[in-house]
């Protein structure tokens, strides 16, 4: 099941990067082999999923005052509402991807809206469950229904991942 699991991701995430514009010529301009992190922030609540729905199943970044939430790819908005009292927008991915932003004070996208990676969905809000002051995001992820981890998924890179790797020349005998 696990191998089943871990295929399934390979396939989307090549997806994306192919979806993302895949290498530019010369090396250049940014591409991704994962999801971009939604805020600038630091992470500052880990994925800690509990029994049934206790838990913690997302991540959490800080956000600085201002700071638009945004897409972590490409996609289309399939809820902008609220949800156990958090406002939130969830983005359909393809592939049984989705992602979702909560604990917004404003949404920005509305239900069937295509958004782009790095298109801004909303305004980061209070946490209700935190004492912190400034504004915070929660971000999770499912994959065919099936909550994630999202931290190894935010694997954006600046350049094309076959940037990183170089040919060398090897003797091979009986070969030319």
């Amino acid at each position: 099941m696990r191998r089943i699991a871990a295929f399934g991701m390979a396939a989307v995430l090549a997806g994306m990067w192919a979806g993302a514009g895949g290498a530019e010529a010369g090396g250049g301009g940014t591409s991704c082999a994962g999801l971009n992190p939604p805020t600038s922030g630091e992470m500052t609540a880990d994925y800690d999923p509990g029994p049934g729905y206790g838990g913690h199943w997302g991540v959490d970044f800080a956000a600085e005052e201002g700071e638009p939430a945004r897409a972590a790819a490409d996609g289309t908005v399939s809820f902008s509402g609220v949800v156990a009292g958090n406002r939130t927008v969830t983005v359909e991915h393809g592939g049984g991807l989705k992602t979702s932003y909560s604990y917004l004070d404003r949404a920005r996208a509305t239900r069937g809206q295509r958004v782009t990676r790095g298109q801004p969905l909303g305004q980061p809000g209070r946490d209700p469950h935190s004492e912190e002051e400034g504004p915070v995001l929660h971000f999770s992820v499912r994959i065919g229904g099936r909550y994630a981890d999202p931290a190894p998924l935010l694997g954006c890179l600046l350049r094309s991942p076959a940037a990183g790797l170089r040919l060398v020349p090897v003797d091979v005998p009986g070969w030319r």
